[in-house]
């Protein structure tokens, strides 16, 4: 059975995506991979991808929805589509502060008075990258998750197209996690997959500093963000209601897999990782919080045999890094010619979006 991913920003993607590249890793599958992220913020186009040598299994990085070459990749029948989404209001926020938006529009880089200034007047801002040679910051600003599964900017003012999408989405995925549940979403998944518990094992990755959150947002804020994302809140409330009805069926038989999750993987943190956090450079000057692997990991001394150390240091390990490990498995099965092609066009892709990274992070968009 085949996995296709379709990752929404902000949404504990790359944690999943941590999840199905462990258990492909594990079991040599094939990966749809890109020389980034497979061409966001366009749609997914499979001439974007790497050469494949045999039908893949799992696709999982970074793309926009696009239903017919995901469905030739992934013929329907023979494959899962599942996603993530999270509630409306903390995702705003947070991909608001961890991109920097505040810094972007001249405010400030307080993670909540810089949130306030923009719901001021958010369409002016909107229009700002509408009209600007750099399109690719405006899918950050507005209703990134319906953005992310493949809607237009130009159908967001248009609830009934955006409710006429939300019903075919329902029909093309088999599973919409929601973040705020992660821990049940992750059993669905299991359950769906026909997975074993340690499959689905995970620490968070890629969390923002403390200093960059925006915590305890007003009623009035909260309600501003809801009226700017209005396409992502019709989008969240109906899978969060068709999410709970799936669990309402699975009957007690869930609650005891997500009991018996949650004590593994308890276990497997406090094997793995020290309760201390590390800070860690992610792109231009962003950085953020994950774990610190235990003494125990690195030592040959204790009884903590192969299969567990490897589980332990995979578990943290970055999507960017296990993009490159797994990138260079696969051009290994490629004609040396066509790997040293792809290798160069990688490496070009990568230093553009690490200079477009520090531009973003250090210009603000405002005349």
């Amino acid at each position: 059975m085949s996995s296709m991913s379709s990752h929404c920003h902000k949404t504990g993607s790359s944690t999943v995506t941590n999840i199905l590249f462990r258990y492909g890793d594990k079991r040599i599958l094939t990966f749809v991979l890109g020389h980034h992220h497979l061409g966001w913020p366009s749609r997914f186009l499979a001439s974007r991808t790497l050469s494949l040598s045999r039908q893949p299994n799992i696709l999982c990085s970074h793309t926009r929805f696009k239903k017919k070459p995901m469905n030739w990749l992934f013929p329907p029948e023979s494959s899962k589509y599942v996603t993530i989404l999270r509630n409306p209001v903390d995702h705003f926020e947070s991909t608001f502060n961890y991109y920097q938006l505040g810094r972007t529009f001249g405010f400030g880089t307080d993670p909540v008075n810089s949130l306030e200034n923009f719901l001021d007047r958010p369409l002016s801002f909107f229009n700002i990258f509408n009209n600007s040679y750099d399109k690719n910051r405006i899918s950050f600003i507005r209703n990134l998750m319906t953005f992310d599964l493949g809607l237009s900017h130009r159908y967001f003012q248009n609830y009934t197209a955006v409710k006429n999408y939300i019903k075919f989405l329902n029909k093309e995925f088999d599973l919409v996690m929601i973040m705020d549940y992660f821990d049940e979403s992750l059993v669905l998944l299991k359950r769906l997959l026909c997975w074993e518990i340690d499959d689905i094992l995970y620490v968070k990755l890629n969390e923002r500093k403390d200093n960059e959150k925006a915590t305890r947002l007003s009623g009035s804020v909260q309600d501003n963000i809801r009226r700017w994302n209005k396409a992502d809140v019709l989008l969240f409330n109906y899978f969060n209601a068709t999410f709970w009805k799936k669990v309402e069926k699975k009957g007690s038989g869930f609650y005891e897999d997500l009991s018996a999750f949650r004590e593994r993987r308890l276990k497997i943190q406090k094997l793995c990782f020290e309760s201390r956090t590390k800070i860690e450079l992610i792109w231009g000057n962003k950085y953020s919080s994950s774990y610190r692997e235990s003494t125990v990991c690195d030592s040959t001394t204790n009884n903590l045999n192969s299969s567990a150390k490897m589980l332990c240091k995979n578990l943290i390990k970055s999507e960017d890094s296990y993009l490159d490990e797994l990138r260079e498995k696969h051009l290994a099965e490629l004609a040396p010619e066509i790997a040293e092609q792809t290798r160069l066009m990688t490496k070009l892709v990568g230093m553009s979006q690490k200079i477009w990274g520090t531009v973003f992070s250090q210009n603000s968009a405002l005349p």
